[in-house]
């Protein structure tokens, strides 16, 4: 995306906008005047304040949610639980699998998240869509909202993601961000969808011939 252009807007009504969130922008920032993440952005392009009702990091791409206004985000969050979020990942191996639910909770240790026993709840649906002799596109269908929840999931398969940095060792010097794309949102009704962004379908290309 080049600097300064406008972010896709991908949905809009009365009291929810959703955008297509470039990857490298992380979704809030420290307050209202942080310039550099995508809610400051995209306020100055609709011209009013909006509250993110959900997160994206900030190497992942795709659909993010916003509220127009602040009374708004705490019904939407809860309608966000009872959806549905699924993602499109490119990562290292090809798993001897065609479909794989993983129910592992998570727990934090420092900066990072770790699968653990006495973690919360972590619950992910794993499809593979494409499959090559050492990588594979795989569709991912979260259950739960946990920090980092697909990355430490398919690293705990061993399948970490292409351009993995905190999850895989050694770190994947592959791609310059995390191969990670929010691309259907189900929410009360409405399906949101974002396409599979540039870098992203050149990965796809390079390593799933």
């Amino acid at each position: 995306m080049n600097p300064g252009a406008p972010l896709p807007i991908l949905h809009q009504e009365d009291e929810i906008l959703a955008v297509d969130k470039p990857p490298g922008l992380p979704s809030t920032g420290r307050d209202l005047d942080d310039r550099s993440c995508v809610q400051w952005q995209l306020q100055k392009q609709v011209g009013h304040p909006l509250w993110a009702v959900h997160q994206l990091d900030k190497d992942t791409s795709g659909v993010l949610l916003f509220a127009r206004h602040k009374r708004w985000v705490e019904s939407w969050q809860k309608k966000l639980k009872a959806g549905s979020k699924v993602y499109q990942a490119i990562v290292h191996g090809s798993p001897p699998w065609e479909r794989m639910v993983v129910d592992a909770p998570l727990v934090r240790k420092g900066k990072l998240m770790r699968v653990d026993p006495n973690g919360k709840p972590a619950k992910t649906t794993l499809t593979v869509t494409i499959r090559g002799s050492e990588h594979a596109l795989i569709e991912a269908r979260i259950h739960t909202g946990r920090t980092h929840q697909v990355r430490v999931h398919l690293a705990h398969l061993g399948h970490p993601l292409v351009g993995e940095k905190l999850y895989r060792n050694p770190p994947c010097d592959l791609a310059e961000r995390h191969a990670l794309h929010a691309w259907r949102l189900k929410i009360a009704g409405r399906t949101i969808e974002a396409p599979l962004p540039a870098d992203m379908r050149e990965m796809r290309s390079v390593l799933l011939k």
